[in-house]
């Protein structure tokens, strides 16, 4: 089996297990593919980043985003149910009569 050493701490280590690390590779998106993600506007991603409403992350210059960051925010903007559907009731303007006139 092949080894190779790892130098920052002395120990050897085989190529499998820098393949399995490897395989365990996430992907990160950019802003214009975060907004297709969300279905948004790409603006309105960007705007998001600059004020801090969006977890990302900054390689450089660059904004890229997790999966698990885009996830969070769709999490977080979940409305909750506030009543069951058998409790709703249709609500007509006034003065809309179901009955027909009679002329």
């Amino acid at each position: 089996m092949d080894r190779s050493v790892d130098r920052r701490h002395g120990r050897s280590r085989n190529r499998r297990t820098a393949v399995s690390e490897a395989s365990s590779w996430r992907p990160l998106f950019t802003i214009e593919e975060a907004a297709t993600y969300l279905n948004v506007p790409t603006r309105w991603v960007a705007d998001a980043v600059r004020e801090r409403r969006v977890r990302c992350t900054r390689i450089g210059k660059h904004v890229r985003f997790r999966p698990e960051h885009l996830d969070e925010l769709i999490e977080a903007g979940e409305q909750p149910v506030s009543a069951s559907p058998h409790a709703l009731t249709v609500v007509r303007p006034p003065g809309s009569n179901r009955r027909r006139s009679k002329l």
